[in-house]
Protein backbone atom coordinates (compact mmCIF):
# COMPACT_ATOMS: atom_id res chain seq x y z
CA UNK A 1 0.00 0.00 0.00
CA UNK A 2 1.60 3.30 -1.04
CA UNK A 3 2.18 5.84 1.70
CA UNK A 4 1.57 9.48 0.63
CA UNK A 5 3.50 12.80 1.90
CA UNK A 6 1.96 15.57 3.68
CA UNK A 7 2.68 19.55 2.22
CA UNK A 8 1.58 22.71 3.34
CA UNK A 9 2.06 25.91 1.53
CA UNK A 10 1.69 29.50 2.62
CA UNK A 11 3.69 32.02 4.25
CA UNK A 12 6.69 31.09 5.70
CA UNK A 13 6.33 32.12 9.31
CA UNK A 14 2.94 30.68 9.29
CA UNK A 15 3.81 27.21 7.99
CA UNK A 16 7.42 26.48 9.54
CA UNK A 17 5.82 24.76 12.83
CA UNK A 18 4.60 22.56 10.41
CA UNK A 19 8.01 20.97 9.83
CA UNK A 20 8.88 20.17 13.33
CA UNK A 21 5.98 18.07 12.71
CA UNK A 22 7.64 16.08 9.29
CA UNK A 23 5.43 18.01 6.81
CA UNK A 24 7.43 19.54 3.96
CA UNK A 25 6.91 22.95 3.60
CA UNK A 26 6.72 24.89 0.68
CA UNK A 27 6.99 29.09 1.52
CA UNK A 28 4.78 31.13 -0.88
CA UNK A 29 4.46 34.78 -1.08
CA UNK A 30 2.39 35.33 -4.31
CA UNK A 31 -1.18 34.01 -5.68
CA UNK A 32 1.22 33.03 -8.73
CA UNK A 33 4.00 30.97 -6.49
CA UNK A 34 1.12 29.20 -4.58
CA UNK A 35 -0.63 28.18 -7.69
CA UNK A 36 3.14 26.83 -9.62
CA UNK A 37 3.65 25.14 -6.06
CA UNK A 38 -0.20 23.39 -6.16
CA UNK A 39 0.30 22.23 -9.27
CA UNK A 40 3.59 20.68 -9.14
CA UNK A 41 2.70 18.78 -6.05
CA UNK A 42 -0.80 17.44 -7.47
CA UNK A 43 0.93 16.51 -10.48
CA UNK A 44 3.88 14.19 -8.38
CA UNK A 45 1.27 12.30 -7.21
CA UNK A 46 2.88 12.31 -4.37
CA UNK A 47 0.82 14.06 -1.74
CA UNK A 48 -2.28 13.15 0.05
CA UNK A 49 -2.97 15.93 2.01
CA UNK A 50 -1.86 19.67 0.98
CA UNK A 51 -2.89 21.97 3.58
CA UNK A 52 -3.12 25.68 2.20
CA UNK A 53 -2.91 28.92 4.07
CA UNK A 54 -6.22 30.55 3.75
CA UNK A 55 -4.99 34.04 2.78
CA UNK A 56 -3.68 32.40 -0.37
CA UNK A 57 -5.75 29.85 -0.94
CA UNK A 58 -8.59 32.75 -2.15
CA UNK A 59 -6.33 34.07 -4.56
CA UNK A 60 -6.38 30.76 -6.44
CA UNK A 61 -9.89 29.61 -5.53
CA UNK A 62 -10.59 28.39 -8.91
CA UNK A 63 -7.28 26.25 -9.00
CA UNK A 64 -8.40 25.06 -5.64
CA UNK A 65 -11.75 24.36 -6.47
CA UNK A 66 -10.28 21.79 -9.44
CA UNK A 67 -8.20 19.86 -7.35
CA UNK A 68 -11.44 19.40 -5.06
CA UNK A 69 -12.56 16.75 -7.61
CA UNK A 70 -10.02 14.97 -7.27
CA UNK A 71 -9.99 12.20 -4.55
CA UNK A 72 -6.50 13.05 -4.14
CA UNK A 73 -4.95 15.19 -2.55
CA UNK A 74 -6.87 16.57 0.05
CA UNK A 75 -6.36 19.87 0.45
CA UNK A 76 -7.24 21.82 3.83
CA UNK A 77 -7.22 25.12 4.46
CA UNK A 78 -5.18 26.47 7.90
CA UNK A 79 -5.97 30.25 8.95
CA UNK A 80 -3.62 32.96 9.19
CA UNK A 81 -2.44 35.19 12.02
CA UNK A 82 -4.79 37.29 11.79
CA UNK A 83 -7.56 34.57 11.73
CA UNK A 84 -9.86 32.35 10.07
CA UNK A 85 -11.35 34.67 7.07
CA UNK A 86 -14.51 32.24 6.65
CA UNK A 87 -12.96 30.68 3.33
CA UNK A 88 -13.00 27.28 4.38
CA UNK A 89 -16.26 27.38 5.50
CA UNK A 90 -17.61 28.86 2.11
CA UNK A 91 -16.34 25.50 0.35
CA UNK A 92 -17.89 23.54 2.47
CA UNK A 93 -21.24 25.63 2.45
CA UNK A 94 -20.44 25.20 -1.38
CA UNK A 95 -20.17 21.04 -1.16
CA UNK A 96 -22.90 20.53 0.91
CA UNK A 97 -24.97 22.69 -1.25
CA UNK A 98 -24.09 20.44 -4.32
CA UNK A 99 -24.50 17.21 -2.75
CA UNK A 100 -27.99 17.83 -0.90
CA UNK A 101 -29.43 20.54 -3.21
CA UNK A 102 -29.87 23.31 -0.85
CA UNK A 103 -27.96 25.82 1.74
CA UNK A 104 -28.77 23.25 4.97
CA UNK A 105 -25.46 25.22 6.44
CA UNK A 106 -27.00 28.74 6.11
CA UNK A 107 -25.90 30.60 9.36
CA UNK A 108 -24.28 28.11 10.99
CA UNK A 109 -20.59 29.83 10.72
CA UNK A 110 -18.20 29.90 14.12
CA UNK A 111 -16.44 32.80 15.05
Amino acid sequence: MPTHKIAAIGEEDLILGFKALGIEIYPVNTPEALASTLERLVASDEYGIIFVSESMADKAEKLIMEYSALPLPSVVFIPGSEGSKGFAMQRIRRIVEKAVGADILAGKEVE
